[in-house]
């Protein structure tokens, strides 16, 4: 209970609540094992599901048949939570990389979920479109110097200050739409220049523009 009341799905619920809301909403506690698919891509979703332990990656096979990692999940993120309130299918694979804990919550009856939690919901959706938009904005940057730059600026607190960003390196170049060894040879180049230092997901910006 501890673990889901700190959940941003159930912000502002008490326990007995989140407890009628899990019953409600059909909930089942579930664990697969590292390589499980969870989600097909081209499937339908009437369920959507909470990451309670482990990690997650998305990936898409591309119209020439080649596979693109799309995205990568930590614990307490949600997924599928937008698909069950639409008939569209599945944009991508959903495969666990580590052994992983689930909650599956579904399908959302409106009627019996609580408002507060149908608000939460939609702060969720509201906050991924607008991840959706920068990432398309990011995309749209021909410069692949400019591109990391964009992306690492709107992450950076201030010159000097050292930030994580939420990818490893595979994932970071899938968000960006880059080749990943084009990815590193320029982020070497951007250390050796002065711009910026980084270990593993971890960065400094020593520049506030280019």
């Amino acid at each position: 209970m501890e673990q889901l009341r700190n959940l941003p799905l159930f912000a502002g619920m008490t326990d007995g609540e989140i407890e009628r809301q899990i019953e409600a909403l059909r909930g089942q506690r579930g664990r697969v094992e590292k390589g499980s698919v969870l989600i097909r891509q081209g499937e339908r979703v009437d369920r959507f599901g909470i990451l309670l332990e482990g990690r997650l990656q998305g990936h898409q096979v591309d119209a020439d048949g080649s596979l693109s990692v799309v995205s990568t999940l930590g614990v307490g993120m949600m997924f599928g939570e937008i698909l069950i309130f639409s008939d569209c299918p599945a944009p991508v694979t959903l495969v666990a990389l580590t052994d992983c804990r689930i909650l599956w919550l579904g399908p959302m009856d409106l009627s019996r979920t609580h408002p507060t939690l149908i608000g939460n919901l939609l702060s969720t959706i509201a906050g991924e479109y607008w991840a959706l938009h920068q990432k398309i904005a990011y995309c749209g940057i021909v410069s692949l110097r400019k591109r990391i730059f964009a992306f690492l600026s709107d992450r950076s607190v201030a010159a000097g200050v050292p930030f994580t960003v939420p990818f490893d390196r595979n994932g970071m170049a899938a968000y960006l739409n880059a080749d990943r060894s084009a990815l590193s040879r320029e982020l070497s180049r951007m250390r050796n220049e002065g711009i910026l230092d980084y270990h593993k997901n971890r960065f400094t910006l020593f520049v506030s523009a280019l």
